[in-house]
């Protein structure tokens, strides 16, 4: 394997992950029995070769008998068992999306991690508080990949129940009402409903009703099917009973 150069700032942003990679362990430890060690202090030597182009400064580790090399002394404090109760974020919840299962590319990976970012809900956070990730992530993290994942995770938590559907007479042809909860939760997607095949006039939605106008065609069998797609992450499908009033 080539020698090749590092920046000093990649260096210690990857022993950043790793001591808070042992400490989430140890925290998670932490709730079955007491902990036995922690993380002590902590100090290295690294004898590298620095250079500078005028702009970046970068280092070459010195191999075996190489002399002339400089050294950077990195030294970090102890943390105690009380230190990683109190600063460890609790583990992640069953069904909570983490970055190593989000379809991301791998340095965007490395760069949320870099930023202390384990999990959807983790770029939830932050972008509550107006965090800029693209530029805390020196420009290379697809934030627009980050919204659909926090979209995505935001329906997981609020999945739709269907209570009821009836079928009323409307000036222009029956109105399939469906009422139930977390229906529509984004005003950004406007729902797409299908009822045996055929596609409906959706009249109004929102997170506990939605009003489509069918055909009465549609509706002349005794059961219908019906396919909502209530935005880019759900899809839902049930049967109804086909009442009388369309005999009228």
């Amino acid at each position: 394997m080539s020698n090749e150069s590092w920046r000093l700032e990649s260096f210690i942003d990857s022993l950043v992950v790793e001591l808070d990679q042992a400490r989430e362990t140890l925290a998670v430890k932490s709730m079955n029995r007491p902990l036995s060690y922690a993380v002590k202090d902590l100090s290295l030597d690294l004898q590298v070769f620095p250079t500078f182009d005028g702009d970046d400064v970068r280092f070459r580790t010195a191999e075996p008998q190489q002399e002339g090399f400089s050294t950077i002394t990195l030294q970090l404090a102890s943390i105690t068992d009380q230190q990683i109760r109190a600063t460890s974020k609790p583990p992640p919840a069953r069904g909570e999306l983490q970055l190593e299962s989000a379809p991301i590319d791998d340095e965007s990976r490395r760069k949320l991690k870099r930023l202390g970012v384990r999990s959807v809900d983790d770029i939830e956070r932050l972008e509550q508080r107006n965090v800029d990730l693209k530029s805390a992530s020196g420009g290379t993290v697809d934030y627009s990949n980050l919204a659909n994942m926090i979209r995505q995770a935001r329906r997981g938590k609020t999945p739709p129940q269907v209570r009821s559907a009836s079928v009323e007479p409307g000036d222009n042809g029956p109105v399939l009402r469906i009422e139930g909860d977390n229906l529509c939760i984004s005003d950004e997607h406007e729902p797409v409903a299908v009822v045996n095949a055929q596609l409906g006039e959706v009249l109004s939605y929102g997170p506990d009703r939605i009003d489509v106008r069918v055909h009465r065609d549609v509706l002349a069998r005794a059961m219908s099917d019906v396919i909502l797609t209530l935005d880019p992450y759900c899809i839902a499908r049930f049967r109804i009973d086909n009442p009388e009033v369309f005999d009228a």
